[in-house]
């Protein structure tokens, strides 16, 4: 819809996690570290957490990618299970079809699994995203996979990504074994201000978009509404650029943000998110304080309620646009026909015009051959 009027080669703004968008801020940066060291080192349990929205899942994208054909990877997403279904799970995502349901044959099959791609030199790495999820006793049974080893090698190599509860979790005294295997956490925070802009700047850049779109003024406001959470930038910036292309506005101002923010209140949303603040002493290790982020899904309905409004507004410049058409066409019907009258009138005028010199004409020859006939007779 707007990418062609901004002369976009994709959307800049999606909220799928995508690995070619990473905008690399310090905070992320060091998160990029954080897991390269550990999944590199096979240190044993890597944790990242975040609030919702804060670019977990594209690190981790962004890290795997890099990561080549010696990995065999299983990620699992839906994390609200039981601890005997999130073993089943796990054998699922790595292709396993033991016909077991027994907890103890489901372990076997699985150390048989990894024990085969161990010995032809394959790391194999489980990535559980959204972990704040699981249980303890889910917990306790991921911590059992972990125990798994051969020549005192980790056989598998675990990832977990998850809010801030998921420390909370880690930080309560019956998961003390569990926290032990942790050797890498990270947490990552929002973005400043400086990094917002720079952040909205890239994600244009990278769509192909024009430089200076949105006006200092504008990135202001969007930090201030999204908190530096880049999916709530993600949101509030989708939103402009199609309130910017119903308005044919060149560039994205502070208005079109104010706007935005306007038009979301009475439909759930109505106070500001807080920013959210890394805290100088820990520097994103695993006992940062969580901080208040976006509430993503209540953000996600207001941007489809934006959308139909501007949809609506576009079928009313539509309907506008019709009947001034309509008014111009009548307009023109009315000119024509008054030229055809015109035109019929002075028809009918040289028509007339030509019948009186024809008749002079033939007057003219009657008189010419009069003359002609006295001058025979002198």
């Amino acid at each position: 819809m707007y990418e062609n009027f901004y002369k976009f080669r994709q959307k800049p703004f999606q909220l799928a996690p995508n690995p070619s968008f990473l905008y690399k801020s310090a905070k992320h940066q060091k998160a990029l570290a954080y897991l390269e060291y550990g999944l590199a080192e096979n240190v044993g349990i890597v944790v990242l957490t975040g609030e919702v929205g804060s670019g977990k899942t594209t690190c981790a994208q962004y890290v795997l990618k890099q990561l080549g054909n010696g990995f065999d990877i299983a990620m699992i997403a839906n994390t609200n299970v039981s601890s005997g279904d999130m073993l089943k799970m796990v054998q699922s995502e790595f292709d396993i079809d033991s016909g077991q349901a027994d907890k103890a044959a489901i372990i076997e099959s699985l150390n048989y699994h990894f024990i085969a791609q161990y010995e032809t030199g394959t790391r194999t790495l489980l990535v559980i995203d959204e972990a704040q999820n699981l249980s303890a006793a889910a917990l306790e049974e991921v911590r059992m996979l972990s125990n798994l080893q051969a020549d005192q090698y980790a056989l598998l190599q675990i990832l977990l990504i998850g809010q801030p509860e998921l420390l909370e979790t880690l930080k309560q005294p019956s998961m003390w074994q569990f926290a032990q295997r942790v050797a890498v956490s990270f947490h990552l925070t929002a973005l400043d201000q400086n990094e917002t802009a720079a952040y909205i700047a890239h994600r244009i850049k990278t769509a192909g978009g024009p430089e200076g779109l949105f006006t200092p003024a504008a990135v202001q406001a969007i930090y201030d509404l999204s908190g530096g959470i880049p999916r709530s930038i993600n949101l509030i910036c989708q939103a402009a650029l199609v309130y910017g292309f119903a308005d044919e506005a060149e560039t994205i101002s502070q208005d079109i943000i104010h706007q935005i923010h306007e038009d979301r209140i009475g439909v759930g949303i109505e106070s500001e998110p807080e920013k959210t603040q890394a805290n100088p002493e820990s520097d994103g290790e695993i006992d940062v304080a969580s901080a208040e982020g976006v509430n993503s899904r209540l953000l996600e309905e207001t941007i489809d309620n934006i959308r139909m409004e501007v949809k609506g507004r576009i079928r009313q410049m539509e309907d506008d646009l019709n009947e001034q058409n309509n008014n111009l066409i009548r307009q023109v019907e009315s000119l024509l026909i008054e030229k055809r009258r015109i035109s019929r009138g002075y028809e009918h005028r040289i028509t007339g015009l030509e019948q009186r010199m024809e008749d002079m004409n033939q007057l003219l020859q009657r008189m010419e051959r009069r003359l002609h006939a006295y001058s025979c007779q002198k």
